[in-house]
């Protein structure tokens, strides 16, 4: 009878708070040919995306999670948030932010803000009821500037526009080094590779370079298409080469598609300035989306160290993993 309790209580902790799990995910793989179905992958140039969808069991899984989360991007577009420096004299790593709005904000790792005393990127998810004041973590990347650039107000210089979710590897740095140097000396190196003109060194200068943007929209236009006409994928897995370049699977195909354009705008960046011909076999692939998706446990260990996942009520909203 012990022993029944045990095993109990162990499948309970490695299947029962795992939502985001081989039961309730389709990774499209074939086993007789080693291969994914077609029609859960899309290449364009030197940038393969791997589709997972939800299966029905998906949605009773997260009931009661996933709502109306407005995106900072959107948040900061309607004035929905305020976003300022802690104080007057400012503090690299850490920004206060505040929802304005009735609605529960995400902020996501990797989103990049513009203004302040310096551009900055979010640490790590989390999400910002209605009302509420948060202090976030975040990383500077715009190495050249400690000044406002229109707000001196007592209360401390504010973040007006969003840029986008920042480039793939630089993300991963985030996670894996939680250095702010290395993000600076990161910044600097996509910078370089896009042929960047900017004083401050600014990250956010990247989309000033009209090629850059040129082949950021055709990839964009390619993947959007294909994921749009598509209700049940809830994540995707980038390749480039021969190496996976990251992998955000969220809880429903509605909150994924909200956030769409700039999860694949971080991917993209990596494929153009330093991404080559897809060459990884679909087996490397379908093991690491089998080890993340086995179980509870396997899951975050492997979060631990190559990736974020965000929980609410005890259940997952989303996972980003390298």
């Amino acid at each position: 009878m012990k022993s029944i309790l045990i095993i109990s209580i162990v499948f309970i902790y490695q299947f029962g708070n795992c939502q985001l799990n081989k039961a309730n995910l389709e990774l499209g793989f074939k086993p007789q040919s080693r291969k994914f179905d077609d029609r859960q992958t899309n290449q364009f140039k030197h940038l393969k995306l791997y589709y997972i969808k939800g299966k029905p069991s998906l949605e009773k899984e997260v009931r009661g999670i996933v709502g109306n989360y407005m995106n900072l991007e959107t948040a900061l577009k309607y004035k929905k948030i305020a976003i300022k420096e802690i104080s007057k004299e400012g503090t690299v790593n850490s920004l206060l932010f505040h929802n304005l709005s009735k609605d529960t904000i995400l902020v996501q790792l990797g989103d990049v803000v513009k203004g302040g005393k310096q551009d900055r990127v979010i640490e790590h998810d989390a999400l910002i009821l209605p009302g509420e004041k948060k202090i976030l973590s975040v990383y500077c990347v715009e190495h050249g500037r400690w000044d406002s650039r229109s707000d001196r107000s007592r209360s401390g210089a504010s973040f007006q526009s969003y840029h986008s979710s920042i480039n793939s590897d630089i993300k991963k740095s985030i996670v894996k080094e939680k250095n702010q140097s290395r993000v600076w000396s990161k910044v600097a190196e996509k910078n370089v590779l896009n042929a960047t003109e900017t004083s401050s060194g600014t990250y956010t200068a990247m989309s000033s370079n009209a090629n850059y943007n040129k082949d950021m929209n055709a990839y964009l236009a390619n993947f959007l298409a294909d994921i749009e006409k598509d209700r049940d994928i809830v994540g995707v897995l980038a390749v480039t080469g021969d190496r996976i370049i990251g992998c955000e699977i969220y809880a429903s195909s509605k909150l994924l598609k909200a956030n769409i354009r700039n999860v694949l705008n971080s991917f993209i960046s990596e494929a153009l300035l330093n991404g080559s011909e897809v060459k990884i076999q679909d087996k490397k692939v379908y093991d690491y989306l089998s080890d993340l998706t086995d179980n509870e446990e396997k899951q975050e260990q492997m979060l631990k160290d190559n990736g974020k996942s965000l929980k609410h009520n005890g259940k997952k909203v989303k996972l980003s993993s390298f």
